[in-house]
C-alpha cells in the first residue's frame, strides 16, 4: 500500500496543546475517541480516562454513552456524524490526537451501502478534519478484513496481495476502500494517519445477541456443543489497547500494522471460552457444507430481522470465512510497536462477567 506525502502545499503544522499538567508529568494530550460508545471504542476510552488523559467522546447525535455508562463526568462528550465534514471540522477543533473507532462492522452484503457511507468516506472525513484544525496524528482502527483472506497454509502480512484472497465481502471491501480514502485525505490536509488492522476483539458493550459476545454466551450457557472447521486471527484487549496507543507514538504515517493475539482454529478458540467460563467443551466439528447451508438459512431469516443492521450470526457472507483458515503474521506490529501476545483468557472473562452483569452495565 503506497504512503502518503505528507509535506504538501496544504500541510499544517500540529498545534500543541498543554491545557493539563500531571503534577511532576509530562503534559497531557486532548484526544479525541471516535465511536466512543460501542465496544472497542469505550474499552480504549476506558483506559484512557483511568491513565488520566484528557478524553474527548465523539458520539452520534442522540446517541447513549453504551461502554461509558460507568465513568460518567470524567470525559468530555461531543456530537457530530461522521458524514457531516462541517460538524467534525468543528468537533475536533483544540484536539491533540484522534483515534478512529467508528464503523459499521458487520458481513453483510445488503448494507454495503451504509458501510460505503461510514467505512470509507467517513475515514476521509475524519481525517480531512485533523488535517484543517491542525491535529498531530489520526489513528485508524481498521481490520484484518481490509487486508484480504489468505489461503489455508499462508500468513497474511501488512503486504499480502488481495487478489489472492479467498473470498470477499462488503465489509472487507469497504475497509479496505477506507484506508485509500485516508491516504487521500491526508495528502490532501497534511494530517498524519495511522493503521491499526485490528483481529477479532472479544470486548463486553458488544451485543449480545451477535458476534464473539453470543458465542461467548452460549458458551456460558452450556449449549456451544460444536464449532466450525475454520481458523480466526483473535486479538485480545490489552493487545488492541497497546497496538492503538503505540501507534499513535511510534507508528509511520501512512502505514499498516496488524495486531492480533493468536492465530487459532474455532476449535481452540471454543475450548478457551469453555474453559474461561467453566462449561463443557465443544465435542465434534460441524462440517462445512452443513455451515454453508445454515448460512443460507440466516440470509433468510435475516430480511425479517428488526434490527437492519444485525443478523443472525451464521450468514452466508460469515460461513466463507469459519470454514477458511485465516491467520495473520504481526512481526511488523511486534518489531515497530512493540506487541507483545496477552493470552485471551482475561478478554473472555470480561465479557462473561458482562454479560452475567446484565448488558445494560
Amino acid at each position: 500500500m503506497a504512503e502518503p506525502r505528507l509535506h504538501g502545499p496544504h500541510r499544517r503544522q500540529p498545534r500543541t496543546f498543554l491545557r493539563h499538567l500531571r503534577k511532576g508529568a509530562d503534559p497531557v494530550s486532548r484526544i479525541l475517541i471516535t465511536g466512543a460508545s460501542g465496544s472497542l471504542g469505550s474499552a480504549f476510552a476506558r483506559d484512557r480516562i483511568d491513565a488520566g488523559d484528557d478524553v474527548v467522546a465523539l458520539l452520534k447525535p442522540g446517541e447513549g454513552p453504551g461502554g461509558l455508562v460507568r465513568h460518567a463526568g470524567r470525559y468530555e462528550t461531543r456530537y457530530a456524524d461522521i458524514r457531516d465534514p462541517r460538524g467534525l471540522r468543528e468537533a475536533v477543533r483544540g484536539i491533540d490526537e484522534i483515534y478512529h473507532f467508528a464503523g459499521v462492522a458487520v458481513t453483510l452484503n445488503r448494507l454495503h451501502s451504509v458501510m460505503e457511507e461510514i467505512n470509507v468516506r467517513g475515514v476521509g472525513n475524519i481525517v480531512r478534519a485533523a488535517g484543517e484544525e491542525g491535529v498531530r496524528r489520526v489513528v485508524h482502527a481498521s481490520s484484518i478484513s481490509a487486508i484480504g483472506y489468505p489461503p489455508r497454509g499462508e500468513l497474511a502480512d501488512e503486504d499480502f496481495d488481495v487478489v489472492r484472497t479467498v473470498t470477499r465481502n462488503s465489509y472487507m471491501l469497504t475497509k479496505r476502500a477506507g484506508e485509500r480514502e485516508a491516504l487521500r485525505a491526508a495528502e490532501e490536509s497534511g494530517a498524519e494517519v495511522v493503521f491499526v488492522n485490528l483481529g477479532a476483539v472479544i470486548a463486553p458493550y458488544s451485543h449480545p445477541r451477535y458476534g464473539w459476545a453470543m458465542l461467548v454466551d452460549t458458551a456460558r450457557r452450556g449449549k456451544l456443543i460444536g464449532y466450525p472447521p475454520g481458523g480466526v486471527s483473535m486479538c485480545a484487549v490489552e493487545d488492541m489497547l497497546h497496538g492503538m496507543r503505540a501507534a499513535m507514538t511510534k507508528g509511520r504515517p501512512g502505514r499498516r500494522y496488524i495486531v492480533s493475539s493468536a492465530n487459532l482454529t474455532y476449535r481452540e478458540l471454543c475450548a478457551q471460552i469453555c474453559r474461561a467460563v467453566g462449561s463443557r467443551e465443544p465435542r465434534f466439528a460441524v462440517p462445512g457444507p452443513l455451515i454453508r447451508a445454515a448460512g443460507r438459512l440466516g440470509a433468510v431469516l435475516g430480511v425479517f430481522s428488526r434490527d437492519p443492521m444485525r443478523s443472525p450470526f451464521v450468514v452466508p457472507e460469515n460461513t466463507a470465512l469459519m470454514v477458511n483458515h485465516l491467520y495473520y503474521d504481526t512481526t511488523r506490529a511486534q518489531n515497530e510497536l512493540g506487541l507483545r501476545h496477552t493470552p485471551l483468557h482475561e478478554s473472555i472473562v470480561a465479557v462473561d462477567r458482562w454479560l452475567a452483569e446484565g448488558p445494560a452495565h
